[in-house]
């Protein structure tokens, strides 16, 4: 039958057929046009019977017309079968429309459209008005219906595995054969045993060999569906401090690494243990711990972990002096309760059961960290006795000493070099000088003198770190008047050099006069005198000042060796501390045992101003963010002086127990705190508060205040008027001679008003006179006028 006769037969067929649905077609409403689709191939062959020898044979339906096939679901949204709604949407068909009738009642509608003439609005909702679905219809299955797969990363929790038995496959074989002697086959394996001895123990063993590997790498492989189920995993908290990550990674640096093999291509003639080995550099074998507190109880270790826990439980105490000795909690300058009253409230009290009633020789703060100082114990009075103790204070834990170091001998000075801050220098009542390493909980010696290049029995009562023409050296000063320099060498011991020696004054001297000393018949028995205390000029590098027992002050250069430069008489007893002011490097305090502390400015021979304390002055310290203000420990009472106010008494004074003396008073670096040592073995600590605010103009004010002293002294402004005229002097050298040397050529460009109102004119006998005032250009400690 021909093919397009079926197909006319189709649509004849077809006419009769009504609609099941209407779609506006075009653009006008008024004229609908119906719109079907062709049948599909399989449709057609319903139509036609095949009989064969009056036999009906026509094959079944191949699809089931009962299920909806993948073809009829490819049809555009436009041309469903179900009736929807009429549309603003306006379709252009390009072809006729035409009705194909299959047998079990379905309408499908075929037609050809132009996808350029479709205009669909996307703005309206094409789903409204669409009706439920036919109710007699089966449910049908998806027509993209795909086997159902687990996702990647689930597996079933039991897989089957069938393990069959495969046939044997021989992958390599080495029979064993042997062969009659005499025949072929015999001698062929003769000449291979024969090759093989000698390339093995005979010659040919020599040969140069390379061993390489040549058995392939196995790489086992397996899919991702083969794998068993995944493990069930939980989350679980694991703690890890400080301290174990610290162990494990020391312990970890600490192991012995293995020896490897050299890497040299060598003949293997030798035995294997005459090889050479590749050296490497061992480290430090792992020591191996013990757990009772016998055995970790002195390491190291375990004592750095009880200093910071000994920190962190002191914290607990003393939090709120801690803050305050840090100026986290400052005091409100514009406070209505504001008086000035200089107010010391004690913070905490350095002391510990090895330094009970010995008393503080000495004090030096470490110059890295400020925190930590050095308190050496000794013998307070020349004919005392006790053994000597240095302990190191931190502020973080003001409870116990964080190293404590004991000696036979009274130990009577300290100090921290400024390059090695580890480094302790250390003085004794014997003369022996040693330098200690505080990093160490025992006694480290980094240096030691020796007697036969340090011949000095005497106590040693200043020691200082002094760099010298790029050296850096231990200057001392001991009882018998010398002032040596001590050099460090790679045997650990200190090499001694002369750098000056005091010898007694005679005559009369500038400075203070004293009542003349009766004549003496005897001879007497030292001619050199004590050197107490010791302070470097703080702008001229080889000068500085000493003050001895019979109350002199010398100035000296290490460019002599001999002799110094100048001497003025100070006190009428023993010159027990020095001090500079930070503001002025040209004025100079000094106190001592006869109950005084007396203010120089270099350049004038007569003392500025004298303040009188009850009893001997043992240290002095200038305020380092006020000018004016002044501690003094003299006796069992702690003064504060403020010299703008007034010089007659102190503005508050501090009394402790009749049974202490105060041997040490210094300033913190931030100013707001002080440090008081006594004969108990015990440094206070002191907050000072209630004291003027600081001026802008720091100079300026002290300035007033010596000013408003030398008011009632007419012969001192006139050495001051005579100095101001001669703004600027010419610079001496190091000899002396006039011409300007390098050192001594550094002139002191401060200055300080004297001329006022009060002065009045020099020269003229009217005080009311006026005149304006000028600047002082005055010299320093080097430059004797």
């Amino acid at each position: 039958m021909d093919y397009s006769s079926r197909i006319t037969t189709v649509d004849s067929f077809s006419e009769n057929m009504e609609p099941e649905s209407d779609y506006i077609l075009g653009e006008s409403l008024s004229t609908k046009k119906e719109v079907k689709l062709l049948a599909s191939v399989t449709d057609k062959r319903v139509l036609y019977q095949v009989i064969f020898n009056d036999v009906d044979v026509t094959p079944d339906p191949i699809s089931d017309p009962k299920y909806v096939t993948l073809e009829a679901l490819e049809l555009h949204a436009a041309f469903d079968s179900k009736a929807r709604a009429r549309s603003e949407a306006a379709i252009r068909l390009s072809r006729s429309k035409s009705r194909v009738m299959v047998p079990d009642g379905t309408k499908v509608y075929a037609t050809t459209i132009n996808l350029d003439d479709i205009q669909i609005d996307h703005t309206l909702n094409t789903e409204e008005g669409v009706g439920p679905g036919d109710d007699d219809l089966s449910i049908a299955p998806s027509a993209f219906y795909l086997p159902k797969m687990n996702p990647i990363t689930s597996y079933p929790p039991e897989i089957a595995i069938t393990l069959k038995e495969t046939e044997t496959v021989f992958l390599f074989s080495l029979p064993s054969l042997t062969y009659d002697k005499g025949t072929p086959d015999g001698n062929v394996v003769e000449e291979e045993n024969a090759y093989y001895e000698y390339i093995t123990v005979g010659k040919g063993r020599n040969r140069k060999m390379v061993g390489q590997e040549t058995q392939t790498k196995e790489t086992i492989k397996q899919t991702r569906h083969s794998l068993a189920t995944r493990p069930q995993k939980k989350n679980a908290m694991c703690f890890a401090s400080m301290w174990d990550m610290h162990d494990t990674y020391s312990r970890i640096a600490k192991a012995e690494p293995e020896e490897e093999e050299d890497e040299m291509v060598m003949y293997q003639s030798a035995a294997r243990n005459l090889l050479r080995k590749k050296k490497k550099k061992v480290e430090e074998t792992t020591i191996t711990q013990g757990k009772t507190f016998e055995e970790i109880g002195n390491t190291p270790a375990f004592l750095d972990a009880v200093l910071l826990t000994e920190r962190v439980l002191a914290s607990l105490e003393f939090d709120a002096a801690q803050k305050k000795f840090r100026g986290l909690v400052p005091m409100d300058p514009l406070s209505l309760d504001l008086v000035y009253i200089y107010t010391l409230k004690p913070l905490w009290t350095y002391e510990c059961e090895e330094s009970i009633n010995k008393p503080i020789s000495c004090i030096s703060f470490n110059p890295k960290s400020s925190n930590i100082c050095a308190i050496a114990h000794g013998k307070f009075g020349y004919a005392d006795y006790c053994t000597g103790v240095i302990c190191i204070w931190c502020t973080k834990n003001p409870r116990e000493p964080e190293r404590v170091y004991h000696f036979e001998d009274s130990v009577t000075s300290v100090n921290f070099s400024d390059k090695n801050p580890n480094w302790l220098a250390c003085g004794f009542c014997n003369g022996d000088v040693i330098v200690l390493d505080i990093t160490s909980y025992t006694i480290q010696t980094l240096a030691r003198s020796k007697r036969d290049t340090n011949p000095c029995f005497e106590p040693i009562w200043v020691i200082a770190w002094r760099n010298i023409d790029g050296e850096d050296y231990v200057i001392t000063t001991c009882q018998d008047g010398r002032i040596r320099r001590l050099q460090s060498t790679k045997t650990h011991e200190f090499i001694s050099s002369p750098l000056m020696q005091v010898s007694t004054v005679e005559g009369k001297l500038k400075g203070l006069e004293i009542a003349k000393s009766c004549l003496k018949v005897d001879v007497p028995i030292t001619r050199y005198p004590a050197v107490l205390c010791m302070i470097w000029h703080p702008s001229i590098e080889h000068i500085y000042l000493v003050g001895t027992d019979e109350g002199c002050i010398h100035r000296c250069s290490t460019h002599y060796l001999n002799q110094h430069m100048d001497v003025f008489r100070a006190h009428a007893g023993p010159v027990t501390d020095m001090c500079v002011s930070p503001f002025m490097d040209y004025l100079l305090a000094s106190c001592g045992s006869d109950h005084a502390i007396r203010l120089w400015i270099d350049g004038l021979d007569d003392v500025i101003m004298t303040l009188i304390c009850p009893s001997a002055v043992n240290g002095i310290a200038f305020c380092p963010i006020n000018s004016t203000i002044l501690l003094a420990s003299s006796g069992n009472s702690l003064s504060v002086w403020d010299l703008r106010r007034k010089i007659h008494m102190p503005c508050a004074e501090y009394t402790f127990p009749a049974n202490v003396t105060l041997t040490y008073v210094r300033f913190e670096e931030s100013g707001q705190n002080v440090f008081v040592g006594d004969t108990l073995g015990r440094l206070h600590t002191f907050h000072l508060e209630d004291t003027p605010i600081p001026p802008y103009d720091q100079k300026r004010m002290l300035d007033d205040a010596i000013k408003k002293a030398l008011c009632t002294r007419p012969d001192m402004l006139k050495q001051l008027d005579k100095l101001m005229r001669c703004k600027v002097y010419p610079p001496r050298d190091a000899t002396g001679a006039g011409a300007a040397g390098r050192d001594g050529g550094q002139l002191a460009a401060d200055s300080i008003s004297v001329a006022g109102a009060c002065a009045g004119t020099p020269g003229s006998g009217d005080p009311s006179s006026t005149h304006t005032p000028a600047k002082l250009s005055l010299k320093n400690f080097g430059d004797k006028g």
